[in-house]
C-alpha cells in the first residue's frame, strides 16, 4: 500500500489555527514557567497530529480531511480574539452534528498531544508548570528479547497446542502446558519493543502497546476502552493490582457449575499464581494521591488495604513504578512476558508476535489448527496455518468473541455478556503539589463497599499520572477555564470507582469482521452504585482537605470549599452516565465467552472447552461467568493455571494433526 497523500500546505494551516484554538497563548497572568503563553503550535503538537493522520484508517483520514477543508476559512481568522474563534466553532457545531463530533475528537487529540508530546531531549513545555520532569530514563536492567519467530508465507506449522495470545491467561496457559512437555506455539498480535522503549513516552505507549491505539471509544461512545496489546498482553501495561477472587464472586460462580472454584482447590491455584509473580505489598509506596485518599477514608471510617503488586523487590525503584502503564524497563514489573512466557519459550514453546488470528480450523467437531495474518517487522504481510488439536483462544474479551464469531462457533452467547467494571473518576484539588509521578501506581484500596448490596458494588483506587490523557479527559467548558485547571495539574488527587457490573454489554464484527463493541450503564444496581462511588470518592476528597472537587463531565459543576457537598452530588446524580455525560473508562473487559453448564447461555464448559467443538478451550478473561468485582489479573491467571490442569489430561505430548 503507497503512503497516504501529505496534508495540503491549506490543511495545514487549517489544523494547527484549529489546534492553536483549543489549546491557546493565553496573556496577562503571572507565568513564571511560559505556561500560558505556550500554545498547541509551540508543543509541535500540529506536527504530531499530521503524523497521526497518516496513521488512521481510510474512512477517518478522510472524515478528518473533509473537516479541514470545510474550515480552510478558519486559518484566516488566527489572528482574530480567542471568544470570536471559539464562538464561530460553537455556532458550527449547533448546525452541523457531524462537524461538531469532529471538532470533538481534534480537541481532544490537541490536548492529548499538546501535554504529552515531546522534544528530542524528552520535554515537554507545560510540563515545569506541573512540576513534572517527564518519565524518568530508568537503565533496561533485563535479559535480552524473548526469540520470535517469522513463518514464511504459506508455511504450516505443527504444535500439540497453539495459544492465541500471550496475556494473563494465554502466557500462563502456555508455561504450564510446556512445563508438562507439550510442544506450544503462542500467537500475539501485539509486538515486544526493546527495554529501553519502554515506560518514557505516554503517547509512544499508546501507539504502541495498547488495543487500537489507546482509549478507544465503545461504538455507542459510552465507554473509554483501555487494553493491552503487546507481547504479556495486559500484564505489561496494567497497574500491577494483585487482588484474590473475591469470596462471594467464587460462591457465585460455583453455583454456576465451575467445581473448585469455592474450595482449597482454586485457593492453590492462586497461591501458585501469587508466588510466581513475586506478588508483594512491599512495593507499594504511597504517593500524595494514596495519603490523600487514606486521610479521608481514615476520618470517614472506610476500611482500606495496601495493595499487593506483582514488582521484584530488587529491582523495583519507585523513581520509575508510576510510568508502568508504558511499560517497564527495569524488570521489576513481572508480567507474564518475564514470568509464564518466558518459562514456556526456555522449554521449547515458539512465540509468533505480529500474528493476528483470521479463523479456527476443526474437523468432524474437534480443532485442527488456526488460520493466521502475520504482519513481519518489516512490514510484509503474510499468512500461513498452525496445525494443532488444542486451539486455546485468549486474545482478551474483545478479541476472543471476534474469533469465534469468525469462526462460526460458540453458540449463541458468543460476545453476549461483556462486563467492564465501569469506571467513574473523581479529581480533587488540594493546596499544594502531590508528586504524583512518583511511586506505585496502585499502592492502597479501599474496599469499603466492595459487595455492598448482593454482592455487587465498588473499590475506590488510584490511578498512573498522565499528562496527556488527563488533559483530553478534563471537562471542556473553553479554553481558558481549560487551561487555568490544567495548570493544577500537580495539587490534583484523582480516584476511580470500579463498579461490579451486573448489567453488561455485547461484542460482535462490524462490516470487515472485526470487533464491534457497545455497551451501555443502564441497570439500575449498576447505575445506583456507580453514583454511590462517586459520592464516597467525593467524600473522602473532602475529608482529605481538597478545596475543589470536580467529575469529568462538561456541564457537572465543581464543588468548592464553603459549598453544600450534598447538593453538589444530587445534582451530579441528575446527569446521564457514558455519551454526553459522565465519562466512563474501562480497564477490566470479561464475560464474552464465558463458561457454564447451559449452552444457550454460555460459550464453554465448566472446565473452559467449548461447547460442541473438542479441543477449543477460552483461557482468558472472556471465560468468567460474571464480572470478577476487582482487578481481574490474579482470577483470570489462577482461572488459567486450573484451566491448563484440563487441557493437559486431555493432550499427549507429540500428538500432532
Amino acid at each position: 500500500m503507497s503512503d497516504p497523500t501529505p496534508l495540503t500546505p491549506r490543511q495545514r494551516r487549517t489544523l494547527a489555527a484549529l489546534m492553536d484554538t483549543s489549546l491557546p497563548a493565553l496573556k496577562g497572568r503571572p507565568d513564571p514557567h511560559g505556561f500560558f503563553a505556550t500554545s498547541a503550535s509551540d508543543t509541535g503538537a500540529p506536527a504530531a497530529a499530521e503524523a497521526l493522520i497518516a496513521d488512521l484508517p481510510g474512512a477517518d483520514r478522510a472524515g478528518l480531511l473533509e473537516l479541514l477543508d470545510g474550515l480552510a476559512f478558519f486559518s484566516r481568522l488566527h489572528r482574530a480574539p480567542l471568544k470570536v474563534r471559539e464562538g464561530v466553532l460553537k455556532a458550527i457545531a449547533r448546525r452541523n452534528p457531524r462537524a461538531a463530533g469532529g471538532l470533538t475528537a481534534l480537541r481532544r487529540l490537541t490536548l492529548m498531544l499538546g501535554y504529552a508530546v515531546t522534544d528530542e531531549q524528552g520535554q515537554n513545555p507545560f510540563w515545569p508548570q506541573l512540576g513534572y520532569g517527564g518519565p524518568a530514563a530508568a537503565e533496561a536492567r533485563t535479559t535480552p528479547d524473548l526469540p520470535n519467530t517469522e513463518p514464511e508465507n504459506g508455511a504450516v506449522l505443527t504444535a500439540d497446542v497453539v495459544v492465541i495470545g500471550s496475556g494473563a491467561g494465554g502466557g500462563v496457559i502456555a508455561g504450564e502446558l510446556s512445563a508438562r512437555g507439550l510442544k506450544v506455539t503462542v500467537l500475539e498480535a501485539g509486538r515486544q519493543y526493546p527495554d529501553a522503549d519502554l515506560g518514557r513516552s505516554e503517547l509512544w505507549a499508546y501507539r504502541h502497546l495498547y488495543w487500537r491505539g489507546g482509549p478507544a471509544a465503545t461504538a455507542d461512545g459510552n465507554v473509554s476502552l483501555l487494553a493491552g496489546q503487546t507481547v504479556g498482553g495486559g500484564t505489561t501495561v496494567n497497574w500491577m493490582n494483585c487482588v484474590r477472587t473475591p469470596p462471594e464472586v467464587r460462591e457465585e460462580w460455583a453455583r454456576a457449575g465451575l467445581r473448585g472454584l469455592d474450595t482449597a482447590e482454586f485457593d492453590g491455584h492462586l497461591d501458585a499464581v501469587m508466588r510466581r509473580l513475586q506478588a508483594n505489598n512491599e512495593c507499594s509506596e504511597f504517593n500524595g494521591t494514596h495519603q490523600r485518599m487514606i486521610e479521608g477514608a481514615l476520618r470517614l471510617g472506610y476500611s482500606f488495604q495496601r495493595a499487593y503488586r506483582n514488582a521484584d523487590p530488587r529491582l523495583h525503584d519507585p523513581r520509575y513504578a508510576g510510568h508502568c502503564g508504558f511499560g517497564d524497563a527495569t524488570g521489576s514489573k513481572q508480567s507474564t512476558a518475564r514470568t509464564y512466557l518466558k518459562d514456556a519459550l526456555e522449554r521449547g514453546a515458539t512465540l509468533i508476535e505480529g500474528a493476528t488470528a483470521g479463523r479456527i480450523l476443526t474437523a468432524e467437531g474437534h480443532a485442527t489448527g488456526v488460520e493466521v495474518t502475520l504482519r513481519t517487522r518489516a512490514g510484509e504481510r503474510r499468512y500461513f496455518t498452525v496445525r494443532a488439536p488444542q486451539v486455546v483462544v485468549a486474545g482478551g474479551a474483545l478479541e476472543t468473541p471476534a474469533l469465534l464469531l469468525r469462526s462460526g462457533f460458540g453458540g449463541p452467547a458468543v460476545g453476549e455478556g461483556l462486563h467492564l467494571h465501569p469506571c467513574g473518576v473523581v479529581v480533587g484539588v488540594f493546596d499544594h503539589d502531590q508528586q504524583n509521578w512518583w511511586g506505585a501506581t496502585q499502592g492502597a484500596i479501599v474496599d469499603e463497599f466492595g459487595g455492598r448490596r448482593d454482592g455487587y458494588g465498588y473499590l475506590i483506587e488510584t490511578i498512573q499520572y498522565t499528562t496527556g490523557l488527563s488533559a483530553a479527559a478534563s471537562p471542556w467548558q473553553d479554553a481558558v477555564t481549560h487551561k487555568e485547571r490544567m495548570a493544577r495539574h500537580a495539587n490534583t488527587v484523582t480516584l476511580i470507582h470500579l463498579t461490579r457490573d451486573r448489567g453488561c454489554g455485547r461484542v460482535t464484527l462490524d462490516e470487515g469482521g472485526q470487533a464491534r463493541v457497545t455497551y451501555s450503564v443502564s441497570d439500575p444496581l449498576d447505575v445506583e452504585n456507580f453514583f454511590h462511588g462517586q459520592a464516597s470518592v467525593a467524600r473522602i476528597l473532602a475529608a482529605a482537605g481538597a478545596h475543589t472537587i470536580y467529575t469529568l463531565h462538561d456541564r457537572a459543576a465543581p464543588w468548592h470549599a464553603g459549598q453544600d457537598l450534598e447538593a453538589r452530588l444530587r445534582e451530579w446524580r441528575a446527569l446521564p452516565l457514558g455519551a454526553g455525560g459522565h465519562a466512563v473508562f474501562s480497564a477490566h473487559q470479561m464475560g464474552t465467552a464465558r463458561m457454564g453448564l447451559d449452552p444457550a447461555t454460555s460459550v464453554a464448559g465448566p472446565e473452559g472447552e467449548l461447547h460442541g467443538v473438542r479441543g477449543v478451550w477460552i483461557g482468558d478473561t472472556s471465560a468468567f461467568p460474571t464480572s470478577s468485582g476487582a482487578n481481574p489479573m490474579i482470577t483470570c491467571m489462577a482461572l488459567a493455571r486450573r484451566t491448563a490442569q484440563f487441557i493437559a489430561a486431555k493432550a499427549s505430548v507429540g500428538q500432532l494433526t
